[in-house]
């Protein structure tokens, strides 16, 4: 679709985008059955300006943007110093807008993430939670390296989901 993207450290003004695009992402990809009660509520309460400042605030926590002609195409949100098994940095998120798939984003997104690793923690490795039936995110993360490393639950309304632990080390 496009030739060019920038990356850039998310700013406050930011915010409302990144809530936009991440309630669009987690719908298309986890609602695929319709909007039930449980999952409005859900993104309604998650994916807020609000949040995403916070997240901004958070010393721990570095988040990216990509950029497509001005328009937020993806972000990345990452956690230093939130450990599994011997790695210390998570992404907590890693979302692209289904128009830009396959535009390489995610790529630089996840590449930039693992620099910054590098640079806050001397250890590129990283790990992430994805959802055992995301099976296109599954692809993607094999495809950079990364390997399964267990399961997880992610509950919501009651009801588990399982989730992947997927292991990138240097």
């Amino acid at each position: 679709m496009i030739a060019t993207h920038s990356i850039r450290a998310a700013e406050p003004a930011d915010a409302a985008r990144i809530a936009v695009l991440g309630a669009q992402v987690w719908v298309h990809t986890y609602a695929a059955g319709g909007v039930s009660e449980i999952i409005a509520r859900y993104v309604l309460t998650t994916f807020t300006p609000e949040k995403v400042l916070a997240l901004m605030n958070d010393p721990q926590v570095v988040l990216l943007i990509a950029e497509a002609e001005g328009n937020l195409a993806g972000y990345i949100v990452m956690r230093l110093g939130s450990p599994h098994a011997d790695v210390s940095t998570e992404i907590e998120t890693l979302y692209i807008q289904d128009s830009f798939a396959g535009c390489g984003i995610g790529s630089a997104l996840l590449a930039q993430a693992r620099g910054i690793a590098m640079e806050r923690t001397g250890n590129r490795a990283i790990w992430l939670m994805v959802n055992s039936h995301n099976e296109k995110a599954i692809s993607f993360y094999h495809s950079r390296g990364m390997l399964q490393h267990g399961v997880t639950y992610f509950e919501l309304g009651g009801v588990k989901h399982e989730n992947k632990v997927m292991v990138a080390r240097d």
